[in-house]
Parts: structure tokens; C-alpha cells; sequence
């Protein structure tokens, strides 16, 4: 790997993908992952294969850069595999910022397919009948990360909220956990701890790269 992205979601994640690829990088956030890389994702999660076979496709298909879930949180095992790498942390302004972000976030997409729309959708990517390569994405991040452990058998997005949202609320630790563990173990010239308000100067000096002309790209938010 030449950049590791360790940064939660809500952290400007989306957004840092758009500056790597506007600096020349090519990055595998969550639908390349999806699209390219979620077979050899579920092989590593179930224990079937090393963290050098999860490298090796990223290389084969030409990406520089994981983004989002799953590479976030095995951002460590890249690390340890790849250890010239640069790595890049996205924070925000504190720990309530960062969660108040994303429960809202969180709340939005379950409300967006309405009733029963949100049921049937779950209930379809719990069979594969989305696609097979989303069927393995959902058991990544629903069952083995837990990032998302949506249940089928809820019936309303309301009753999904109402089940869920603790689950989110006690990620305060893990939030600041991943900071700290980032910080311990990554040598301070190879990592770039980013908060994306900073603007483009400290990203492009971390990668050596010349400052874009044009504005630092900011994603829609939802706090």
C-alpha cells in the first residue's frame, strides 16, 4: 500500500478521497471496494487468506489508497504489511462533533426507504439478491465489523433507530481508541493526522505534492 486512510466515517473521509484523486492517486473508497475488492475483503475477515493476498489486489488493480470500511478499521495489519506507507488520519473538531455526525448521518439512510422500503432493502442484501459482491459487503460490515448490525427481522427504519442508535452512541471510545492506537504506532514522518479545515497545505506537504489552484473539495455534511 502507498496511502493507508485510517479515518472513521464523518471524519471528511468522502472528501479526502476527492483530494488524493485531485492530487493523482487512485483510491478505493467504499464502491470500488464494493465493486473490486469485496472478495478478497470477505476472504480476510473469515480468516481465508493474509493481509499481503488484500494488498496484492489492491495492486493488481491499480489502487494506491484504501478509504472507509472495511481498510479503516484493519488499517493497522496494512500498516504492519506495508511499512513504508504513508498514512493519513481524518479527525474532526472533537469526539461529539465526530458522533453527532454520524447518528444523524446514520439516521438518514435508514429513513430514505421509507416503510416498508427500508425493510425490503435489508432483507434483499441479506439474501444477495442486490448482488453477490454487496452480499459480502453487508456481511463485512453488519456481522463481521459490526459497524452497522442492521437486523431484517425490524420491520420500520423507527424501530431500527430506536434499537441502534445506543450501539452508536457508545462509539466515543472507539473513536478516540483508533486515534490513539493510529498515533502509538505509525512514526510521526509517515503519518499526517488531518483535519480537512486545515485546507490543502498540510496534505500536499505530507505527500510532496504541489497545492492545487482550486478550492480544497468539501462533501455535503449532515450533523
Amino acid at each position: 500500500m502507498e496511502i493507508i486512510c485510517a479515518g472513521y466515517p464523518k471524519t471528511s473521509s468522502k472528501s479526502c478521497s476527492t483530494c488524493l484523486r485531485t492530487l493523482g492517486f487512485k483510491v478505493a473508497d467504499y464502491v470500488e471496494t464494493a465493486e473490486f475488492l469485496s472478495e478478497v475483503w470477505h476472504e480476510y475477515v473469515n480468516g481465508k487468506c493474509s493481509i499481503k493476498k488484500v494488498i496484492d489486489e489492491y495492486n493488481r488493480q491499480g489502487f494506491q489508497a484504501n478509504q472507509d470500511i472495511p481498510g479503516n478499521l484493519y488499517w493497522e495489519e496494512l500498516f504492519h504489511a506495508s511499512p513504508n506507507a504513508k498514512v493519513i488520519l481524518t479527525v474532526r473538531d472533537s469526539t461529539e462533533v465526530w458522533n453527532r455526525s454520524l447518528i444523524n448521518f446514520m439516521r438518514q439512510e435508514c429513513a430514505r426507504f421509507g416503510n416498508p422500503g427500508f425493510w425490503l432493502f435489508h432483507r434483499f442484501s441479506s439474501l444477495g439478491w442486490t448482488s453477490p459482491k454487496m452480499l459480502k459487503m453487508v456481511d463485512i460490515v453488519e456481522v463481521k465489523v459490526k459497524w452497522f448490525p442492521a437486523n431484517w427481522t425490524v420491520f420500520t427504519w423507527q424501530r431500527q433507530q430506536e434499537l441502534i442508535i445506543p450501539f452508536w452512541e457508545a462509539m466515543h471510545d472507539k473513536y478516540e481508541a483508533q486515534i490513539r492506537r493510529v498515533t502509538e504506532v505509525v512514526p510521526e514522518d509517515q503519518l499526517l493526522v488531518w483535519n480537512i479545515k486545515e485546507g490543502w497545505e498540510p496534505l500536499c506537504k505530507f505527500l510532496e505534492k504541489p497545492v492545487p489552484s482550486v478550492p480544497i473539495p468539501v462533501s455535503p455534511r449532515i450533523f
